[in-house]
């Protein structure tokens, strides 16, 4: 029997670049920052950080494919 795959997240590499240099944590830390895997203040905040990021970077795709 063959096990289940699980989906693999994709999250936005420019974004997570961003934070690592804004905040000086390594990518792991990040990376499990937001996927909630760590408490705290500062997971708390570059969580929400990168949502929002990610959101405003979606927007942007969109308007510009919409104008073409």
């Amino acid at each position: 029997m063959s096990k289940p795959k699980q989906k693999k997240a994709i999250y936005n590499d420019d974004i997570i670049k961003g934070l690592i240099q804004k905040y000086g944590f390594k990518r792991d830390y990040i990376l499990k920052s937001i996927r909630g895997e760590r408490t705290g203040t500062y997971p708390l905040i570059i969580k929400e950080e990168y949502h929002k990021l990610d959101r405003e970077a979606k927007k942007a795709v969109n308007k510009k494919i919409n104008e073409l």
